[in-house]
């Protein structure tokens, strides 16, 4: 039985003809977790369809979670990869999939949490033992998303400071975030167990300050350093681990010696394919615009448009733009919520997202410069 929703004609689907002629492609190319999806199961996405909805509901790739639906829980981060053509290098990012439109990844690599680690043939990612070893998962709800962070925040730049400072964006309502702060810490490149460093970056026990100190870090220290001679007179401690660094030094058996295999695995497994777009066929592919019209029944009949020059961009504003149907989409965290919280619909979506053009394009107070 269909379901009860109203369904929407899209006259749209009637100039796709027009499109075409003029070098627009109709269908997407998605890769997720290192391989290309099917053109069968691409042509399937939708212009108000999410990237999660098309993870859960077309790929059946279930690790991440719908939470919020607003982008302020983090349960549904999936790892956004996206190659820079003219300097060779890969970008990565964590984004919310509960909000960013499936059209918006056409060109890029989506890495889940499935593609980073499974529990099939022992295969789990560094990132997915820690946080197992460390107590940093309790319900689970969250903890796909949450190492999915970890794994795009590595990918950038595996060191303590900045993986401590954008660390962020993902709810927890059972651990409190130490353990998983704990697992993250752990697998840092420049991680340096059994030294605590204030907010000042000195090290506490060298602090000249030290019996004068009265900040958090240097007070959990004192009772720390008090744990470690009490465990080294007692051959059969019973103390209770209750710092990072002795959670770290207890698992530092399970944590891997050598980091660099797995540090690089994001960048390995990015299809070779959206590197090297001028020698490939999917890449030649990719410097073409993209329309999608949706004429499936029980969706509403929006219609997606991804121009790839700015005069492209200008020409469709001035085209579909002028009464008010129409939204340049970025980050969809107006449109997106708007849709499922006010029933906001728009009949023109246009993606900016790998428009080249836009690059050189330099706002003044009082001209466009280009």
């Amino acid at each position: 039985m269909a379901p009860n929703i109203l369904a929407y004609e899209n006259e749209d689907v009637e100039l796709l003809p027009e499109f075409e002629k003029k070098g627009y492609r109709t269908t997407p190319i998605l890769y997720v977790n290192g391989e290309r999806v099917p053109r069968d199961v691409a042509t399937k996405a939708r212009p108000n369809q999410t990237l999660l909805s098309f993870l859960r509901d077309d790929m059946l790739l279930t690790g991440s979670k719908l939470g919020c639906a607003e982008g302020g829980c983090g349960a549904c981060t999936v790892m956004l990869s996206r190659a820079n053509v003219e300097t060779g290098t890969i970008n990565h990012i964590s984004v919310n999939a509960c909000l960013m439109p499936v059209l918006a990844a056409d060109g890029c690599h989506v890495t889940t949490v499935e593609g980073v680690g499974t529990v099939k043939g022992d295969n789990l990612h560094p990132i997915q033992k820690a946080m197992v070893d460390m107590h940093g998962s309790q319900c689970g709800f969250c903890t796909p998303g949450i190492i999915v962070a970890i794994y795009a925040l590595f990918a950038n730049n595996p060191t303590t400071a900045y993986v401590e400072e954008h660390l962020d964006g993902n709810l927890c309502r059972c651990t409190g975030y130490r353990p998983i702060w704990d697992a993250a810490r752990s697998l840092c490149t420049d991680s340096d167990s059994g030294v605590t460093r204030g907010p000042c970056g000195t090290a506490c026990r060298e602090c000249p300050e030290r019996d004068e100190c009265e900040m958090d870090c240097n007070e959990q220290d004192k009772l720390g350093q008090k744990e470690e001679k009490k465990s080294e007179s007692s051959a059969e401690s019973n103390t209770c681990c209750s710092t990072s660094d002795h959670k770290i030094s207890q698992f530092k058996d399970t944590i891997p010696e050598s980091k660099s295999e797995w540090l690089e695995q994001p960048s390995n497994l990015f299809p070779k394919e959206l590197l090297l777009q001028d020698s490939t066929a999917e890449g030649r592919e990719l410097t073409k615009p993209l329309v999608v019209a949706s004429c499936q029944a029980y969706h509403t009949g929006t219609t997606w448009l991804k121009p790839t020059t700015l005069i492209g961009i200008l020409d469709l504003l001035k085209r579909f733009g002028n009464d008010g149907g129409c939204k340049i989409i970025v980050g969809n965290t107006e449109v997106g919520i708007g849709e499922i919280a006010e029933d906001v619909l728009y009949s023109f979506s246009h993606s900016t997202i790998d428009s080249k053009s836009m690059s050189l394009l330099n706002i003044s107070l009082h001209r466009v410069l280009f």
